[in-house]
């Protein structure tokens, strides 16, 4: 479309439509009015005239043909004192609907471009999908966990990585997510610590501990805050010493010069969120449910963490894991490594080892009964378990007089009548009280009745909780570490054993 007329039929037409302005293809009079009343040489008489004068079929208005006789003079009049204002006003007027009309298609092939962009977006997004090179929150979050990672950290590296806050991630955004934060060992073992680190608001204190504690340190003189469990006292020296920070370790024995006295941990604590998130890891790292975790399975987790990593990167990690060199990770060198522990720098006292390998395989059996409870393998659990406790009582010198698996009951053994020595197949501690210590739901898991009567003190029943919650689980970290299918095949293969060794003995 042009904007100046080049012919004088395109100048009669563009002051044509300059006049019609309903677009009807007549003038009418008051149309010609509001255009020609504009010119000073014009008034409405000569409006008027001008219609009845031109207006050949009297229908009131000007046809194209009535028109093009006026504008043009055909009759002989002058038109110079209105045709070249209202060809002005024309172009004018055409040059602006041009104008618009280009906006217009502008604005439209902006859209169709932005939509044909956004489609295409899509369908590469959408392949990205199909090719597992885009994930949404929660998928990257599973992705994550299966890793090992917690919760919380896994849902922390999402909100890293997804900068834009589309709800999704793809393949660019994890790589700048593992080249800032897990390009190396040293952050991929900082990020897995996140899941088991204990923040100081998370500290949970039962009543009775804190008035056990609140009593002996106000004997000696200690002031209670305000906020909470915060104690201190000034050294010789003149120093304050600050004692939450060694409260937040229930298991410490809290012993000095200034501060003589020792508190010990019930067994119901010993199961913390750090810990069962440090359980959860390995497990999520041990993929065949064997209890350890090869070269192979901590490939397959490193090449999820940081694609990137190398077999010299494998080979590194696998050795600053694996202590005792044997070729795979055992829950104990993994448990050692991720806390900070290492075995090769320090060698722990023989209480606190046990304590540790103890709140393992509480933490351990927890999840292998939560396991089997989902399973609905209980029973092979449970009789696997029993199987354990059998040969824990002889290495324990305690009597099995009984020996009964009590399923999914709360209350005294349906064979001797009686509850006082017996072992929680919910957590596989040795209970002595009517409730389990750790407070599982023996209704749910059951348990072993070990001895009908106390055996006095060879039941060990005199020594306290703190001893049991080193020594008295029931099972090897080794059975326990296994899944559950393994650790009912491998109960399976150890009665078939005894089974043929007691037939041999007999004959």
């Amino acid at each position: 479309m042009q904007a100046t007329p080049q012919t004088e039929g395109e100048e009669v037409k563009l002051i044509f439509e300059l006049l019609d302005a309903d677009h009807s293809g007549k003038i009418d009079v008051d149309e010609l009015k509001r255009v020609l009343l504009s010119l000073s040489s014009w008034d409405e008489k000569q409006v008027e005239a001008l219609i009845d004068q031109f207006d050949k079929n009297k229908d009131g208005e000007l046809s194209i043909v009535e028109f093009w006789s006026w504008v043009n003079g055909h009759d002989g009049r002058s038109t110079e004192n209105y045709r070249p204002a209202l060809l002005d006003m024309a172009v004018a007027e055409n040059k602006r609907k041009i104008s618009e009309t280009e906006e217009r298609l502008a604005a439209f092939r902006d859209r169709k471009a932005a939509e044909d962009a956004k489609a295409a977006a899509e369908a590469q997004r959408q392949l990205e999908r199909e090719q597992g090179l885009r994930l949404s929150r929660d998928a990257f979050v599973k992705e994550k966990m299966e890793a090992g990672f917690s919760k919380k950290v896994a849902e922390e590296l999402y909100s890293k990585c997804d900068q834009d806050r589309d709800g999704e991630v793809n393949h660019q955004d994890i790589g700048r997510l593992v080249s800032d934060t897990l390009a190396t060992l040293d952050q991929v073992k900082a990020t897995y610590q996140k899941g088991i680190q204990r923040e100081a608001e998370e500290v949970s204190w039962s009543e009775d501990w804190k008035a056990e504690v609140s009593k002996l340190l106000k004997k000696r003189g200690f002031k209670e805050e305000e906020e909470g469990l915060k104690y201190h006292t000034t050294n010789a020296s003149g120093e304050e010493i600050a004692i939450r920070e060694i409260l937040k370790d229930k298991t410490a024995t809290l012993e000095s010069k200034y501060f003589p006295i020792s508190l010990h941990l019930e067994v119901a604590d010993c199961d913390d969120k750090g810990l069962g998130q440090l359980v959860d890891t390995f497990l999520a790292w041990d993929k065949d449910g064997d209890g350890t975790v090869s070269a192979d399975e901590l490939k397959d987790v490193l090449q999820h963490v940081n694609p990137k990593f190398t077999e010299v990167t494998l080979a590194k990690m696998m050795g600053e894991i694996d202590v005792n060199g044997d070729g795979v990770i055992d829950i104990q060198e993994f448990v050692s490594w991720l806390s900070g522990e290492n075995l090769k720098k320090k060698k722990m006292k023989k209480k606190a080892k046990e304590e540790q390998d103890a709140k393992i395989c509480f933490t351990l059996h927890r999840k292998r009964s939560d396991e089997a409870k989902d399973q609905k393998k209980l029973d092979a659990f449970m009789s696997a378990m029993s199987s354990d406790v059998k040969d824990f009582c002889i290495a324990k010198k305690l009597e099995l007089s009984c020996g009964t698996v009590n399923a999914g009951s709360n209350a005294n053994c349906s064979a001797c009548g009686a509850r006082h020595s017996w072992v929680c197949h919910g957590c596989g501690f040795v209970s002595f009280f009517k409730n389990c210590v750790n407070d599982c739901d023996t209704s749910s898991y059951g348990w072993f009745c070990i001895s009908g009567k106390c055996p006095k003190k060879k039941c060990g029943c005199k020594k306290k909780p703190d001893f049991w919650q080193r020594s008295g689980f029931t099972s090897s970290m080794e059975k326990v570490s296994l899944d559950v299918e393994h650790l009912s095949n491998a109960a399976q293969l150890n009665r078939a054993s005894k089974i043929k060794i007691s037939a041999r003995s007999s004959s």
